[in-house]
């Protein structure tokens, strides 16, 4: 039997939303997954061990971090010890947390990276432009991206919503194997944030 396996929980702004830190890969150096439904993870133990706790709309895994959404909020200190031994069981039970033609069905990043700046350019920047802001395409691993606001975006008190709520809901809609989003702005740094 394995070592003790370590997980930290940590809730995110979102009260739906905690994401839990293992003590080991889950995915070793390869692409994020992220699972909306039980039926996209039936060939994948960890995810399909995670929708069976119930209260699950969405399970994102990704490195050693597995992030689960709930359908309803409910307290994460009762749920969480329900994920984290759901996590436990399967680490513990040797079969792949995620299955291969899951994996398989991830685009290469260079197709990734092609359709963000498609999506960047065509729909988003156009939206935010008219608040002066702009988002760039810095980085794709994988699957996952890092991007870059600027102008009326860096240090804006709603640049997290903006990211969330319509710059993310869009990506998602149009790239649904798209991995994490990272904002690697400095929102307090350069010559004209929004706030300082």
């Amino acid at each position: 039997m394995d070592a003790e396996i370590k997980i930290m929980a940590e809730p995110q702004m979102n009260p739906e939303v905690c994401q839990f830190t293992v003590d080991r890969p889950l995915i070793n150096n390869g692409p994020s997954i992220r699972f909306e439904s039980v039926n996209q993870a039936e060939d994948s133990p960890l995810a399909k061990a995670l929708f069976g706790i119930g209260n699950v709309s969405q399970v994102f895994v990704s490195g050693s971090m597995v992030t689960i959404t709930q359908s309803v909020p409910e307290d994460w200190r009762i749920m969480g010890k329900k994920v984290g031994q759901t996590i436990r069981q399967v680490i513990q039970s040797g079969s792949p947390l995620i299955s291969d033609e899951a994996m398989k069905k991830i685009p290469p990043s260079e197709k990734i990276k092609t359709k963000v700046e498609e999506i960047l350019n065509s729909m988003i920047n156009p939206a935010i432009a008219a608040h002066g802001g702009q988002i760039e395409l810095i980085d794709v691993k994988h699957n996952d991206i890092f991007i870059r606001m600027s102008g009326g975006c860096q240090g804006c008190a709603s640049s997290k919503a903006t990211l969330k709520q319509g710059v993310e809901r869009t990506l998602r809609q149009e790239i649904p194997d798209l991995g994490g989003i990272y904002d690697v702005t400095d929102h307090a740094g350069g010559e004209n944030p929004y706030y300082r």
